[in-house]
């Protein structure tokens, strides 16, 4: 169904198996968010930043289609919120942050979104939150193959294909994509209506992954993720003179990476072990042959990761871990090749009272960065229920980022005096459940937040040039609601999912005398934003609508202009067959369905109504369902 799962307060302290990892156990007291697998279904042909904008409380920045989307989760920026493929966090050094334009959906089984500080569980960036790109192997499944054809407007043509073979010890899935579009849609600039240049987007990529049980409580895997990327990066609406811009910028950017992992884990009642590596080698070259440019920039990131958890009782769980991260760079801005090396010790412990009706964790983080120790980084959270139907979550956690390369070493104006950005993040829940005989979930959940971040990491103007400083003091605080209700009336299903934010994110520090930016709203952050989410599903055919709203947004730190508010509807209806052991969905899309004109950031293009339709089909020898 289409409802987005929020994780409940079922007891996670049962004798059995230790299987899960510290999203799904050690984050007691936060609201963790689960995409659920209609929805990524839905969205398999797009990536990760539409399927966001769609179905989260984050707000995804995005520059056009198939161009950056960076993130914003309550009020903090790109960098300040973790992003991490199976564990291990792919966030860029040189930026810090991550570009959800490069996460293909069709190479995740699932998604998860933890709202707030995690600091203390996953170190450096995960301020505003954590979204974990995960995929989970299913062994005994047969041999599954599946393939899907997209294609719409602006020349835009997406296939993707995936083979595994699953047995009872071994699981091999094979996964590759390619998405190709002109970009050159209708919209209006000046009062004219123009066409989009310099758009083109393309992408392809592979995925495998290999799964090994090397006994009954022991798994090996090891994974592959190759991808390329290329996008022409189009002139401002700004740069045009009537219907055809003032001058025509040729940018591109095009960027490829290399991504391996591999872990070991042993499962058992008592104590469960886990070793993790990765390595990551990635390269952007960046070229504007209208100033004569042409940047590259390579960076390469090697993560170790070891730790245990252990049960001390049937109500207690305990958590001890090392890590490391070993960061090096080169680009044209680098008077060299800067490196970074972080250790950290993590531990968490959790228990449960109240006859299992309350649960609660403690967890502690020492972090090493470039020899000097970062402060003690502790979290703490509970939840359980109140009565019957209502159920309360809170946690309380402390924050940090270190500083990017490019914020250190950049020259000119990079600052190697500079300290890493810190504060305190909390949150408080209450969720109102009712389960019905056919087992949906009818809910209102209400989530109020509040977070600190101090030092944080400001480029000013400084003796004829840009520098960093830590200058920046912001404070965010709100409210996110999420209701959720199903019904089923003989053959129809119905569903309905409303999500709203308010969120005031000011900075409460002035950078120079007389600076007319304290109490006020930090820039691209929108106040109040929201979507309703209707869904109709009959034998097979479904009609799934989206109406999105994003507030305004201020482009200027005083708050003295604004990019105006925009509302987005989107339309879905499609079909699924089954046919033996065969699955066959066909779906056509209206993006933009009311034609708005629109801009999410000031001056970048947005294309008006938009036409997708799609044919994916999964054949599994087994028999069993595929999602």
């Amino acid at each position: 169904m289409l409802a987005q799962s929020v994780k409940d307060t079922t007891s996670l302290l049962e004798e059995v198996i230790i299987e899960g990892n510290r999203l799904n156990i050690f984050t007691t007291g936060n609201k963790i968010q689960r995409i659920d697998s209609a929805t990524i279904q839905r969205f398999k042909s797009g990536n990760l930043g539409d399927l966001l904008t769609f179905n989260s409380h984050l707000f995804i920045k995005s520059y056009g289609i198939g161009n950056l989307a960076s993130i914003s989760s309550r009020g903090t920026n790109a960098s300040q919120t973790a992003v991490l493929w199976n564990g291990f966090n792919v966030q860029s050094p040189t930026l810090g942050q991550a570009d959800f334009s490069y996460f293909p959906v069709s190479f995740a089984d699932d998604i998860e979104i933890q709202y707030g500080g995690a600091g203390a569980l996953f170190g450096s960036g995960a301020t505003g939150g954590v979204i974990n790109f995960n995929s989970t192997p299913k062994f005994n499944n047969g041999l599954t193959f599946g393939a899907s054809l997209n294609g719409g407007s602006f020349n835009s043509c997406q296939q993707s294909a995936n083979v595994s073979l699953s047995q009872k010890n071994f699981v091999s899935v094979l996964k590759v994509f390619n998405y190709s579009t002109e970009n050159n849609f209708p919209f209006y600039a000046n009062g004219y209506k123009v066409r989009q240049v310099n758009a083109d987007v393309k992408q392809k990529g592979l995925m495998s992954e290999n799964f090994f049980r090397i006994k009954k409580d022991q798994q090996l895997n090891v994974r592959i993720w190759l991808q390329d990327n290329y996008r022409e990066i189009p002139p401002s609406i700004a740069s045009r003179s009537g219907n055809q811009p003032m001058l025509f910028v040729n940018e591109t950017l095009e960027s490829d990476f290399l991504r391996l992992s591999s872990e070991w884990k042993k499962s058992g009642k008592v104590a469960s072990y886990f070793v993790r590596t990765a390595y990551f080698n990635d390269r952007m070259s960046y070229v504007d042959t209208l100033a004569n440019m042409h940047a590259i920039t390579r960076f390469h990131t090697s993560i170790s990761e070891a730790e245990s958890i252990l049960r001390l009782g049937r109500k207690h769980l305990l958590n001890i871990g090392l890590h490391n991260t070993f960061n090096q760079a080169t680009s044209n801005g680098y008077p060299d090749s800067p490196s970074q090396n972080r250790l950290a010790l993590f531990g968490s412990y959790k228990f449960s009272f109240l006859n299992d009706h309350w649960r609660t964790v403690i967890s502690l983080r020492q972090e090493m960065v470039r020899g000097k120790l970062i402060p003690l980084i502790p979290s703490a959270g509970v939840e359980g229920k109140l009565v019957k139907f209502l159920s309360a979550r809170a946690n309380v956690s402390r924050t940090y980022k270190v500083p990017t390369f490019n914020d250190l070493y950049w020259n000119p104006g990079g600052n190697k005096s500079l300290k890493p950005e810190s504060g305190w993040s909390g949150e408080i829940s209450l969720t109102a459940s009712q389960f019905t005989k056919s087992r949906s979930r009818n809910s209102v959940m209400l989530t109020f937040f509040n977070s600190n971040i101090e030092n944080c990491i400001m480029w000013l103007p400084a003796g004829g040039t840009w520098s960093a400083q830590n200058i920046q003091s912001v404070w965010s605080r709100g409210l996110e609601s999420i209701i959720t209700f199903n019904k089923e009336i003989r053959d129809f299903k119905f569903g309905l999912v409303v999500l709203y934010n308010y969120v005031v994110a000011t900075n409460q520090k002035a950078r120079m005398a007389n600076d007319n930016i304290v109490g006020k709203q930090l820039i691209y952050v929108p106040v109040y934003s929201g979507q309703a989410t209707v869904e109709l599903v009959y034998k097979g055919f479904y009609v799934n609508y989206i109406q999105n709203y994003t507030g305004n947004r201020y482009y200027t730190t005083d708050n003295s202009k604004v990019v105006e508010a925009f509302q987005l509807g989107s339309i879905v209806a499609g079909k699924n067959f089954k046919m033996g052991s065969s699955f066959l969905n066909v779906n056509v899309r209206v993006n933009n369905l009311w034609n708005e004109s629109y801009q999410v950031v000031l001056n970048q293009a947005m294309p008006m109504r938009y036409y997708q339709a799609g044919l994916s089909y999964v054949f599994n020898k087994s028999n069993k369902s595929i999602n």
